[in-house]
């Protein structure tokens, strides 16, 4: 269920992806979730659009340590993107409220707050994606069980980025 400013709308898709580094010796993801709804008709306006919310969490070792947790206020940044008719509206929120409930397999069910969003979801967990230097270095600190053992590796300038894939 999506609702902004109170209008509902149906969700198209829902996706997580992971996005893995080292601070200051701490574990930091940024836990990504892309939704897209479908267009619907609102005061004769064909509205449509997407949500883009990228959470900042830090001391996570695997998956399973997202589940039935909770975050508030600055913790990352929610994008809300809706296309009123063929105008693009953009919103942002740094300051919102994220509870994840459940973690089955790859299907993450959570929800998001802010001033004018209240959505409920469940996210298909697609990668987690890092620049660590190895996959030893990477298997250290992070549990790689959810996620097949082969990566796809792309040089950028002078890092590698490491994608591994959720398995199934």
């Amino acid at each position: 269920m999506i609702k902004i400013n109170n209008i509902k709308f149906e969700e198209k898709f829902s996706e997580a992806n992971i996005r893995y580094r080292v601070f200051e010796d701490k574990n930091v993801i940024t836990l990504i979730i892309n939704t897209e709804f479908y267009p619907s008709v609102f005061k004769d306006n064909v509205v449509s659009g997407a949500i883009e919310a990228k959470i900042d969490i830090e001391g996570i070792n695997k998956v399973d340590d997202l589940e039935n947790t909770k975050y508030e206020g600055k913790i990352g940044n929610v994008t809300i993107s809706v296309n009123n008719d063929g105008v693009w509206e953009h919103e942002s929120y740094e300051d919102f409220k994220v509870e994840i409930k459940d973690i089955n397999n790859r299907k993450i069910k959570l929800s998001i707050k802010t001033d004018t969003l209240n959505m409920n979801t469940t996210a298909t967990l697609v990668s987690l994606y890092t620049t660590s230097t190895s996959r030893e270095k990477l298997l250290k600190r992070f549990d790689l069980n959810n996620f097949y053992d082969k990566p796809v590796i792309r040089k950028i300038g002078n890092n590698e980025v490491y994608k591994y894939f959720a398995k199934e």
